[in-house]
């Protein structure tokens, strides 16, 4: 009985995938608007593998057609919370290149699109996103989040993955290197991480100053931190942000869904973990964090970017919202859709939105 119990859980997962009935297929009655399509498909085995990569985490081959490219990809299911629901997020290599697909939400995945846009624009590296609707073997899958991910073509470096949460993981037995992960190069040198770990976790306040104004961007991280806390992204803890290392140490996003929400007059400028707390705590960090708050943001000037972003925001959900009627997953309604994008505008909105709460957007 226990091996039954055991396996259960992962038949049901490849049960929810499998399980075709609760989409519908191209000849019905979908209407995807103006956003882009992409097809992709598989034979029955290579469908079987794709079920499996839920547990294997490896690709398996596809054809796919999307706009510029049409010919052979490789396809894997991805993520942890959505591997447990009927719409999958996907991996996808094409032409050797890595690219993203993330399931969207009841916001159609928009959240993500207008935080790595609102990163870009405060000349932050962050991933360039594009709304599509997924069709897997002529079935639709609904909206997604087309991601390009980040590689050595689109950035210098080292890229990390590493979690700082609090400062007790790093006091524990084993070191948070074994936490770690180096996205790339793939040497298995991560002696540069190491060493901010070290210094993070136990450099004392006067060494850690003067590692931060030696090794540390403080420009780009603190644009970075910026544009987190004025969209009260709330996953990042231990997740959902890299480390890139060039000479010198950096945070760019990842996977900012999680953000934009109701209760940010409660939410807690850089406290969000360890590695953000310690470097809050450096005068020099503060003064140039409150800043950019105030150019990007607060001030109004001509540096800040919440007109465009609110522009870009709104037609983003003009461009989606016909696909999103049609999502089988959430079949948002468009009154429900448009509640929605008026309450993102609203955020965004320089004179009444989260902006106007400038004083609570100020590091003491």
């Amino acid at each position: 009985m226990r091996k039954v119990l055991r396996v259960f859980p992962f038949c049901l997962i490849i049960f929810s995938l499998a399980a075709c009935g609760e989409f519908t297929t191209k000849d019905d009655d979908v209407d995807t608007g103006d956003v882009s399509e992409v097809h992709i498909y598989l034979s029955q085995d290579k469908m079987q593998r794709l079920y499996s990569s839920v547990a294997t985490d490896s690709y398996t081959a596809c054809t796919l057609d999307k706009d510029k490219w049409h010919g052979e990809a490789e396809i894997k299911v991805r993520g942890l919370s959505s591997r447990l629901k009927p719409k999958k997020s996907f991996a996808l290599k094409i032409d050797g290149k890595k690219y993203m697909l993330e399931r969207g939400q009841e916001n159609g995945g928009l959240y993500n699109r207008i935080a790595m846009r609102a990163y870009q624009l405060a000349g932050v590296s962050a991933c360039n996103t594009e709304s599509v609707v997924l069709f897997l073997n002529d079935e639709y899958l609904g909206c997604y989040n087309f991601i390009t991910y980040y590689d050595p073509d689109f950035m210098d470096g080292e890229l990390y993955k590493c979690w700082f949460k609090n400062k007790l993981d790093m006091d524990r037995n084993h070191p948070l290197i074994s936490q770690t992960e180096k996205k790339f190069p793939k040497d298995g040198d991560v002696s540069n991480m190491e060493h901010l770990i070290c210094a993070c976790s136990s450099f004392s306040d006067a060494d850690w100053h003067e590692f931060v104004l030696k090794k540390v961007d403080i420009d780009k991280t603190a644009s970075y931190l910026v544009v987190h806390d004025f969209l009260t992204v709330i996953d990042t803890g231990r997740t959902n942000y890299y480390i890139q290392f060039d000479g010198k140490y950096r945070i760019i996003p990842w996977d900012n869904e999680q953000c934009m929400l109701p209760g940010r007059k409660s939410y807690t400028l850089c406290n969000d973990n360890q590695l953000i707390s310690r470097l809050a705590a450096v005068p020099e960090f503060k003064a140039v964090y409150n800043q950019k708050m105030q150019e990007l943001f607060t001030g109004g000037g001509a540096s800040c970017i919440l007109n465009q972003l609110r522009n870009e925001a709104g037609a983003m959900f003009d461009n989606i919202c016909t696909a999103m009627a049609s999502d089988p997953e959430y079949a948002t309604s468009r009154v429900d859709f448009m509640k929605i994008k008026t309450y993102v505008l609203n955020y965004l909105d320089k004179n009444t939105g989260r902006a106007s709460d400038g004083d609570s957007l100020i590091l003491h």
